[in-house]
Parts: structure tokens; sequence; C-alpha cells
């Protein structure tokens, strides 16, 4: 990706396919500005949660509507750019492997999108869903 920011990676740089750089195809421009969108849409979330927590106003909610969205579109992100690599986004020298096999564990093994999501959810409809003895039939 090119862009002013400083460290971000030139992805597809000297791979070819069909005879052409793969940043020259209009689907892996897309996939490229989709990812760097979702990037930059969690920079600005976690930015204005940082901004709200230095004000004191501190939010369960929206701090966990953040951790969930964040984890969510990073591992969309990490899935993307592995596909994008092909075979080859499954070396670990590629790091593609290493970021998706972080973002995996933080989604399965420590379920922060689910319990992010119940704690949004007890937000919206003021009902806990943690245990089943709290529920209402």
């Amino acid at each position: 990706m090119r862009t002013d920011a400083p460290g971000r990676p030139t992805p597809s740089s000297g791979k070819s396919q069909f005879g052409a750089p793969l940043g020259h195809y209009q689907l892996v421009q897309e996939k490229l500005a989709t990812m760097l969108a979702d990037v930059t849409t969690m920079q600005l979330m976690c930015m204005r949660l940082a901004e709200l927590q230095a004000r004191g106003e501190d939010n369960q909610t929206i701090a966990s509507m953040v951790k969930m969205t964040t984890s969510r579109k990073a591992l969309a992100v990490c899935r993307e750019a592995r596909d994008m690599m092909g075979g080859n986004g499954l070396l670990l020298e590629n790091h593609v492997a290493r970021h998706l096999t972080d973002m995996e564990v933080i989604s399965t093994y420590e379920g922060t999108d689910s319990m992010q999501a119940l704690i949004v959810g007890r937000a919206i409809t003021g009902k806990s869903a943690f245990t089943t003895n709290r529920r209402e039939r």
C-alpha cells in the first residue's frame, strides 16, 4: 500500500501473475483499498476511545464495541491478506501467517468478539445473556 504513512507495506511488489504485477489488477486494488479503509477505521475507533478515556468519559459499552469491531475487522483483513498471497501467505517469513494466527487466537481462544458482543447486547436490551439463569422466558 503506497501511502504517506511511513512503514506501510507495498504489497505485491515484485510478484507477477499472467505477465503483470499483482498490484495492477482491479480486484487486488479493490481488496487493498478495502483493507486500508478497515485498518484506518480501526485506528480511528481506537483513537476516539483513547480520547474519551483521557477526558474521563470511560464507557464500557463503547470500549466493548471497539474491541468487538476491531477484532472482527482485523481477522478479516488478515484473512484477505493471506488469500491475496496464495500459498505464500502461509509462510511465517511473510508475517501474514503470524498476524492471522494472532488474530485467530484473540478471536477464538480469548473469545474477544463474542464476549464483547454480549456486553454490547446487554446495553442494547437491558438483559444479560452471560448466564442462563438470568434469561426470561
